[in-house]
């Protein structure tokens, strides 16, 4: 049968041309199958072709990348429309040791014969390696377009950054023709279940926008001691909009991300967390991995850098942050923790808990994300509140 396999640039510690070659051999050869060694544990493999028996998606318990909820979302969406469309969202540990963008490879073309030999079925697959890599793969293509799907895959990678999993097989799936959730309109009317269900969500938007006012009225912006203002809290969307009481210049920003680097390093080093649980392994060795992309990104700036490089770096470090975070969790036995930006007022503090609407002495009111300690002093709330 016909078998086209596409690796998209998923990782950062690989270069895209890397991955690049080993797809265009692929698509030049046409028939040909891999050779890449097959992975030893199965017990995921078995797993996802009796999971896709069920639905077309499968979360695998082992891996946080997308939530159930998540999962849910793209299986709505391939259900109805095509039965040949699988999703697997695996940990990667599934790959075994090694994490390689081979053993990914072997993976997943083991994955489209272990379900044509069960089902007979074809199709497209797109397997998620969790911090690992995002895969994409058509077995004998039935339709127009499916073997695109590696090109498709690699250029969503690409927009996208390494903690949205969920976006990017979501976003595959919009370009594939996949309905979106909401349903088109048509027919003789709306039936009476719905018209129920818009009645009580216009109620609903009505009592929450009423909510709202009175909220906004009773919090209005209170300046503190230190000249600081607070504004009531906030939802934080990074935009990088530069106010005009910014001062610091493309240099001191360079220099400020070389500092950040080194601190993210020192951190690492003093967490020294025990790796025999494999789970928390995974997650040690994403935070690494990540911290070594950010530290070549690091040295390759001029001394004034631009601000998409600058963005890029501390999305990196977040993202290496976040991992160890993880682990520590993890080995505790504790629920992983939300995935927040570092607190904007000193980024060692850790890791944000909540959003407010704050303003330096003399300065612009904007939303930033804060630590639970910063929390506590600029709103002079109980702690309880932070997690509201």
């Amino acid at each position: 049968m016909r078998r086209i396999l596409a690796v998209p640039p998923s990782v950062p510690r690989l270069a895209f041309l890397t991955l690049l070659a080993p797809l265009a051999l692929l698509l030049a050869l046409g028939s040909a199958t891999t050779s890449y060694a097959a992975p030893t544990d199965s017990s995921e493999l078995d797993a996802t072709v009796a999971a896709w028996q069920e639905g077309p998606v499968y979360l695998s318990p082992a891996s946080g990348a997308v939530t159930p909820a998540q999962a849910d979302a793209l299986a709505s969406r391939i259900e109805g429309w095509r039965d040949d469309v699988h999703v697997a969202v695996l940990p990667a540990l599934a790959l075994g040791a090694g994490h390689t963008p081979q053993q990914a490879m072997a993976f997943t073309d083991r994955l489209a014969d272990a379900w044509h030999a069960r089902t007979g079925g074809a199709g497209v697959f797109l397997v998620s390696f969790s911090g690992v890599g995002t895969y994409a793969g058509s077995y004998d293509p039935i339709r127009s377009g499916d073997e695109q799907v590696g090109a498709i895959m690699a250029d969503e990678v690409g927009r996208h950054t390494l903690g949205q999993q969920y976006q990017i097989l979501d976003a595959v799936l919009t370009r594939l023709g996949a309905p979106g959730s909401q349903q088109d309109a048509g027919g003789d009317g709306l039936p009476a279940w719905l018209v129920v269900l818009l009645v009580l969500v216009v109620v609903a938007a009505l009592a929450a926008a009423a909510a709202w006012v009175v909220a906004f009225v009773r919090r209005r912006p209170r300046r503190r001691a230190s000249g600081e203002v607070w504004a009531g809290p906030a939802s934080y969307a990074p935009s990088y909009q530069t106010f005009r009481d910014e001062t610091d210049t493309p240099q001191e920003r360079t220099a400020l991300a070389r500092e950040d680097v080194t601190r993210l390093g020192e951190e690492l080093d003093a967490a020294d967390l025990p790796t025999s649980d494999p789970r928390v392994a995974e997650h040690v060795r994403a935070a690494l991995d990540a911290y070594a992309d950010a530290g070549r990104r690091v040295d390759a700036l001029p001394e004034a850098a631009p601000e998409e490089e600058l963005r890029r770096i501390d999305q990196v470090a977040e993202y290496a942050r976040w991992q160890l975070a993880t682990a520590r969790a993890t080995l505790a036995g504790d629920p992983p923790p939300s995935r927040r930006v570092p607190c904007f007022l000193d980024p060692a503090h850790g890791t944000s808990v909540a959003d407010v609407s704050w303003a330096p002495p003399g300065g612009v009111v904007r939303a930033i994300p804060v630590c639970q300690s910063c929390y506590d002093r600029i709103t002079g709330q109980p702690t309880r509140e932070a997690s509201r």
